[in-house]
């Protein structure tokens, strides 16, 4: 306490002037950063008249849960709901699991072929098929109107690829060289010494493919026809950008409802929830396992 005080004497009025500033310029950073999110559940809980009326909210001016109601009471958001929660996870299991077995194998300098097959994959970084021979190539492996278009063309992700790899590097040899001399697989090296050892890498690449899947709508548009395939984010799009309520299946309410703000804000929150819950149990890695991946070579 004596120190704290001390402290604060020898600053002098430019210290405390400093001070000062960076709590208002703090503050301000924090206001207008929580506050399009705060907006947004303000205008969901909003009677319809309120939501209408309200341009600037701080505090609510009424209360209802009709939009959550509606929302969640309608068929085609909730089997949205649940192609998005079954791609998300699949995927990022899927995706996770390919690119870590893929940056593993480049550790390996006896890898026949690894540094052509390393800048072949990197390529892909920078040049594509572009969107009309994908579409192409899609309808030929079955793709279109097909679930999977989500999931199976998705197996790498060149970035979180090279991210883990200079994670795996970080790892001692020495370790993986013991097992090997007891008679381990490679397979069985990396299920159970690498993965154990590599859980901040692998929890900060799971969190950036569960949020790209989560959030992923244009591929759906491009190649989903049939509207019961479609992930939550193509349909919160179809509502927020078209103001297509008309198409949910569900309980009918009134017209009023179903063109309110507060329901397209109420499922702007109900999609963003899930991610929001997922983060903070990742989040003690994440910080440890993009730092690690990004200044090792």
């Amino acid at each position: 306490m004596r120190k704290n005080t001390l402290a604060k004497k020898r600053m002098g009025v430019g210290g405390r002037v400093f001070e000062v500033f960076n709590y208002v310029f703090l503050t301000l950073v924090a206001f207008t950063t929580l506050y399009p999110f705060w907006y947004v559940l303000l205008k969901s809980i909003l009677p319809f008249e309120e939501a209408i009326k309200s341009k600037f909210l701080i505090i609510p001016t009424g209360f209802t849960m009709d939009s959550y109601k509606y929302v969640l009471s309608t068929d085609r958001f909730t089997n949205s709901l649940f192609v998005s929660i079954g791609v998300t996870i699949l995927g990022t299991v899927y995706q996770v699991l390919i690119t870590s077995l893929t940056a593993y194998a480049f550790t390996k300098k006896d890898l026949p072929g690894r540094n052509i097959l390393f800048n072949i994959i990197i390529v892909t970084m920078f040049f594509g098929g572009g969107l009309i021979p994908t579409y192409l190539l899609y309808k030929s492996l079955g793709f279109i109107d097909n679930p999977l278009v989500m999931i199976l063309p998705h197996a790498i992700s060149t970035y979180n690829m090279v991210v883990m790899k200079s994670f795996f590097t970080s790892i001692p040899y020495e370790i993986e060289e013991s097992a090997r001399i007891d008679g381990a697989s490679y397979f069985k090296i990396f299920f159970r010494i690498i993965m154990p050892l590599s859980l901040s890498s692998f929890a900060t690449i799971a969190l950036f493919v569960a949020v790209s899947l989560w959030n992923s709508w244009y591929g759906p548009m491009l190649y989903l026809n049939d509207k019961k395939f479609w992930p939550m984010a193509l349909v919160l799009r179809d509502i927020l950008v078209k103001t297509d309520m008309n198409s949910m299946q569900g309980e009918y309410v009134s017209e009023s409802m179903m063109l309110s703000e507060s329901v397209k804000m109420a499922t702007v929150i109900v999609a963003i929830v899930p991610i929001i819950i997922v983060y903070p149990f990742v989040q003690k890695y994440f910080v440890k396992g993009v730092m690690v991946g990004a200044v090792k070579a």
